[in-house]
């Protein structure tokens, strides 16, 4: 009860029009940068961040977690309309937006991902209200050996949930950790995999990479279309620029599964997002009453992923204010802006300036329905443009792809790399490779590297490490349980063709 009261204040202190202004700011903004291909939540409160430093404390933090926010939302933006995430967390939004984009289904597509990021949001930041101090806590039981299994599971349980066969996907994976090697090793500072390329000792980034793969491989898929007159045919009917009751019925359960995963990865310092969203895809899947439509456009392999992108940035800010920890690289950057202020986040926080605290709190509220009404509204808009410039949309991709890619790190080297996989991910998708497990594995590589050396270290290198804890041998149970998965269903699925 004592936390309603405070909440009732932190959102009351809201109600002025100058932090009203900031939230919608920040909101409108973020949506912006967040629908960029390349740029993300990172960049966006990388490059705002000080701006903010002549700012009031609670205003300038404000406009920070509502870019945050935002950014989660327009992310969704280019995923449907062009099958280009704008970061890492909308990829698995582009497997099933994409397509029903094609299916002249857009509009539903963008509306139920409103919905869903807004329901997944807005649970995520009521947990936050009261079970901080507990998720946080929670939060503390993962060292490296639990870090490696979850990541060593993610990658198993994406490859063990695509359409294609498992070797495929066993592939893609492999492949994506082998990029992931590429550049000077952290701890020897030998290089690996450079082949004498001097740009490759930073190793590759993940935006041109994924960027080409997913963006720019449509740009030679459309033009393929183009030259056989296989334009898209977007329906302009109220009905379809709108999700129906029976998709608003179907995105129930994906919704709540993508929140409850969102809520717990964003907690664990590090994961993120984007591992959420892959997460909840995947588990989406799994309880599916009709696993067989996810990748070719179906509604709740929208949902689950667009609950859990923004059920995240709740769950990553909870131990930041709680702990002092930041759940997500975006948490890192906004706790720098509460340290410029001289404010510490962590349990002293709710006692020293606790309004402070209740504010931001508040402010995510406020910022969440904001972003609902704003991205609702503005769906016919997005749809018609992408009719009307569709003769143009294919160059228009590419230029996007080509300035979001120069804009991370002011390179052409990364614009060749872009244009090397746009190319590998053409073929892929004509030899159905699923690129998701390559891109998930060429983001967790270093993680999953750095994590395995320090558990070696505190194990003195001794591998029992890994099954010592509950935890960790629960994840590699699991890990096992889902390689072998495909495997078995496989071989169940021959032997009852045969039968027949």
């Amino acid at each position: 009860m004592e936390n309603l009261t405070f909440l009732y204040n932190g959102i009351e202190s809201m109600l002025t029009p100058i932090k009203l202004f900031w939230v919608v700011a920040g909101s409108m903004l973020g949506t912006l940068i967040g629908a960029m291909p390349g740029l993300g939540p990172n960049t966006g409160v990388a490059v705002l961040l000080p701006f903010t430093f002549a700012m009031p404390a609670d205003s300038g933090l404000l406009l920070l977690i509502s870019i945050y926010l935002g950014c989660m939302y327009g992310g969704r933006i280019s995923s449907i309309l062009i099958n280009t995430p704008g970061d890492a967390a909308a990829i698995m939004t582009c497997v099933d937006g994409y397509p029903m984009m094609q299916q002249g289904r857009g509009g539903a597509a963008m509306g139920i991902s409103a919905l869903t990021s807004f329901v997944g949001g807005m649970i995520a930041i009521v947990f936050m209200t009261f079970f901080a101090p507990l998720l946080a806590n929670a939060a503390l039981a993962f060292g490296p050996p639990e870090y490696f299994a979850v990541m060593i599971f993610s990658l198993i349980a994406i490859n063990s949930v695509t359409e294609s066969t498992s070797l495929k996907g066993l592939l893609m994976v492999i492949l994506g950790l082998l990029l992931a090697m590429v550049g000077a090793d952290y701890v020897s500072g030998q290089s690996r995999l450079t082949f004498g390329i001097s740009h490759l000792l930073d190793g590759i980034d993940f935006v041109p990479v994924a960027i080409g793969i997913f963006g720019l491989s449509e740009v030679f898929s459309g033009i393929e279309k183009l030259a056989d007159k296989k334009l898209i045919e977007y329906s302009m009917k109220l009905s379809a620029l709108f999700p129906t009751r029976q998709d608003l019925r179907e995105s129930i359960k994906p919704t709540i599964i993508g929140t409850i995963l969102g809520i717990i990865i964003g907690v664990l310092p590090g994961a993120g997002a984007t591992l959420s969203t892959f997460a909840a895809y995947g588990a989406a899947k799994k309880f599916s009453n009709h696993p067989e439509k996810f990748g070719h456009g179906s509604i709740e392999g929208v949902a689950a992923p667009e609950a859990a992108n923004n059920a995240t940035v709740a769950g990553a800010l909870t131990p930041m204010l709680a702990l002092g920890i930041p759940g997500s690289s975006v948490a890192a950057l906004i706790m720098g802006g509460f340290i410029v202020h001289d404010l510490q986040p962590g349990p002293l926080m709710f006692q020293k300036t606790p309004d402070i605290a209740w504010a931001i709190i508040g402010g995510l509220y406020i910022a969440n329905v904001v972003l609902l009404v704003v991205n609702s509204a503005l769906i016919p808009l997005f749809v018609t443009t992408i009719r009307i410039v569709q003769p143009f949309l294919y160059p228009l991709v590419a230029v996007l792809c080509v300035l979001g890619v120069y804009s991370v790190n002011g390179s052409m080297s990364d614009v060749w790399i872009m244009v090397i996989f746009g190319v590998l991910g053409f073929f892929m998708k004509k030899g159905n490779f699923p690129t998701a497990g390559l891109l998930l594995a060429l983001i967790l590589g270093p993680t999953i590297e750095n994590t395995f050396r320090q558990s070696l270290i505190m194990s003195q290198g001794n591998y029992s490490i890994f099954y010592q804890s509950t935890i960790s041998l629960t994840l590699f149970v699991a890990t096992v349980l889902f390689f072998f998965y495909p495997i078995a269903r496989s071989w169940i699925k021959g032997t009852n063709q045969v039968k027949e």
